[in-house]
């Protein structure tokens, strides 16, 4: 029997034991053991029809609002897949998935775009970093449980591991379904009596525009600012280059393809995985039943007069062919979103979308 000389027999176990560690995440920047999950199936979204899973692994819960409490790691994955098996619950097809290239929905891997880490850094500053390379393997255990375990580098270079084991099973946002709303039926004349505006600040827009939301409702206003139906709210998203003094320029306003880019655009209204998008109608009858119209043609006609007071004008048509029309007489002041409202109407549970979210100032006191 031969005998491994002790200095080379204690090498041999110090790189048994650094590779079990790396092995367990161990050795890795960020360590997470995830308590929760969370997950939606946006159906064949992809640029040749692959299935989308956007994923949630989290070692805390969100807030009573839905967003991220402090303290706690979330870690998002934007995977593309085959389908789910049919006739079940909605789940991940298990197997071995890679960090995609940008742009790109290949089958087995998760995108670079909405894949990323919100979190803490090591100062515990509040941080989101997205992943220069990555794996994730999702395998199925024999109790019947789901296990997620993923190997990332962020884009500053540092090292995470997270493991989840328990069940996976996702929501269905693949049927275009907005909950609460029923096809708006009918044309509607909006004569508003309430209005706001808010300015967003809003990543790659053409040079000197803003992105400002526009809401008006013909409904009454109770103490608290909510409304009380019957009546229509209206949120129009506009793109516009603002006064020197940092107002809303008058002119005529269109629904168009490039909006963002140029000046005087606005932006249809959609809805993109089960998520509101730009300019769109809600209708509220005297039972508090409401009606969904997205915008898709139309113009705005905002005329400037005395002072801070507006007159404002608007036809548009639903991708339905409903006419929407009204207007509004009186003061708009602009206000500046807050960095703290934007986070708020940020939806942590959802897939991101590539357009703007509708923000809706009013809120319907429902009967």
């Amino acid at each position: 029997m031969r005998y491994c000389p002790l200095p080379y027999l204690i090498l041999f176990m110090t790189f048994a034991v650094l590779t079990a560690c790396q092995r367990d995440g161990v050795g890795t920047d960020y360590h997470t053991e995830a308590f929760e999950f969370y997950g939606e199936y946006n159906g064949a979204i992809g640029n040749n029809g692959e299935h989308n899973y956007f994923i949630c692994l989290a070692d805390d819960t969100f807030d009573a609002q839905g967003a991220a409490k402090p303290g706690a790691s979330y870690y998002y994955f934007d995977i593309f897949s085959s389908p789910s098996v049919p006739g079940s619950d909605i789940t991940v097809p298990p197997g071995r998935y890679v960090l995609g290239v940008p742009g790109a929905t290949n089958v087995g891997t998760f995108t670079p775009n909405y894949s990323l880490f919100v979190g803490n850094d090591r100062s515990g500053k509040p941080i989101e970093l997205t992943f220069s390379n990555g794996i994730l393997n999702i395998t199925l255990t024999e109790a019947g449980m789901y296990e997620f375990t993923a190997e990332l580098t962020d884009l500053t270079g540092m090292t995470h591991y997270v493991h989840y084991i328990g069940p996976a099973v996702l929501s269905d946002n693949s049927q275009g379904i907005i909950d609460g709303y029923q096809p708006l039926a009918s044309d509607l004349d909006i004569q508003a009596h309430a209005a706001n505006a808010t300015l967003y600040d809003m990543d790659g827009l053409g040079d000197g525009i803003s992105n400002v939301i526009l809401s008006f409702t013909d409904m009454e206003l109770d103490a608290e600012g909510y409304a009380i139906p019957p009546g229509s709210i209206l949120n129009i998203d506009c793109y516009m280059r603002l006064t020197d003094d940092g107002r809303i320029p008058a002119g005529i306003y269109d629904i168009a393809a490039d909006w963002g880019q140029r000046d005087s655009t606005l932006s249809p209204g959609e809805e993109i995985n089960g998520q509101l998008v730009g300019t769109l109608v809600e209708h509220y009858d005297d039972n508090s039943n409401a009606y969904l119209g997205l915008i898709t043609e139309g113009s705005l006609y905002i005329m400037n007069s005395a002072g801070l007071q507006y007159n404002i004008m608007y036809v548009f048509h639903t991708d339905t062919g409903y006419e929407i029309t009204g207007n509004y007489n009186g003061s708009l002041d602009l206000i500046t979103a807050t960095a703290a409202s934007i986070a708020k109407d940020r939806p942590s549970l959802h897939r991101p979308v590539p357009s703007p979210l509708t923000r809706q100032h009013y809120k319907v006191r429902m009967r």
